[in-house]
């Protein structure tokens, strides 16, 4: 990096962090929290497109059918959907016996926006899963509302989580893209642990690069070059990144009784990521967990036989 090139990089940063800790001060006035709050997070607005399908309605289902198994006759509990449950209604017309999710915004499930989503999946489906026909008496017109027996939402995060402690269980416990924004991924594992039914999976992808504005950096983790507490000035309030890396996952994982199977990692490319810049607190984790760009974890019972 040249000295121009590098000073470019020095007035970036700067900039991106004022804004940052500008929005997170804007988050904690709660006028502006809940007209933030009222626009869709995590999701496109639909379009028809097929790729948006894929991306938020489908890959949850075939992704979990190809790594561990069918859905079929099986009860599945989402963490963090975000804005519509596409993936609880594919995974109903895949079969599953019954679909709960947890979030900590829930928001209007039923509103015009996401029913957009629900009639795409319906029309898409024939196409999409040939090997599932569509179920008889499963209508998106009227999903979630009119199936209140077999979809369960809960509105709360998995921090102090109560979800489970009447003892209702899940065959597959699931998210995608939401344990690198949780707060606690010890409550993260620990409610995995607590939702498994006897033999039951779960599948948690785990994203662990740059959002938002830190995604434009040649360096990938430069948003782990701020010490914690700039990094909480510029997140406290908001969904941002909790930083904690791969190995954490594994360590919490192992603390909540789980055994863990690593699927489909990827790492960053090779010289892209400046140790030396990297805040004190993770220059001295392992280099391999440093190295994890994403990772797919499959976890179980470490005292349970999978049926």
């Amino acid at each position: 990096m040249t000295p121009a090139t590098a000073a470019t990089s020095r007035t970036a940063i700067y900039r991106d962090v004022v804004r940052e800790i500008s929005v997170n001060l804007a988050m904690a006035v709660p006028a502006i929290r809940r007209l933030r709050l009222s626009r869709p997070r995590n999701s496109s607005a639909f379009d028809g497109s097929v790729d948006l399908l894929d991306r938020y309605a489908f890959h949850g289902l075939s992704e979990i059918e190809r790594l561990v198994r069918p859905v079929r006759g099986r009860s599945v509990i989402e963490f963090g959907p975000g804005d519509h449950l596409a993936a609880g209604l594919s995974m109903l017309a895949a079969g599953a016996s019954r679909y709960a999710s947890i979030d900590r915004f829930v928001p209007d499930y039923s509103s015009p926006a996401a029913k957009r989503w629900y009639a795409g999946v319906h029309a898409a489906w024939a196409e999409r899963f040939p090997e599932h026909p569509w179920p008889q008496g499963l209508c998106p017109d009227d999903f979630p509302e009119s199936y209140a027996d077999r979809v369960t939402t809960f509105s709360q995060g998995v921090e102090g989580n109560e979800v489970g402690r009447d003892g209702a269980t899940y065959d597959i416990v699931t998210s995608w893209q939401v344990g690198e924004h949780v707060r606690d991924i010890r409550s993260f594992a620990e409610l995995t642990a607590r939702l498994l039914a006897p033999g039951g999976v779960a599948v948690h992808r785990v994203d662990f690069g740059p959002h938002g504005c830190w995604r434009r950096y040649e360096d990938p983790l430069t948003f782990l070059h701020f010490a914690p507490p700039l990094w909480q000035a510029m997140s406290s309030n908001r969904g941002s990144p909790n930083r904690r890396r791969h190995h954490e996952f594994l360590a919490a994982f192992s603390a909540a009784g789980l055994a863990v199977t690593c699927c489909g990692a990827r790492s960053f490319d090779a010289g892209v990521v400046d140790v030396k810049k990297l805040s004190a607190s993770f220059r001295g984790m392992p280099s391999d967990s440093l190295d994890v760009r994403d990772v797919i974890y499959i976890s179980r019972s470490s005292s349970g036989a999978d049926r």
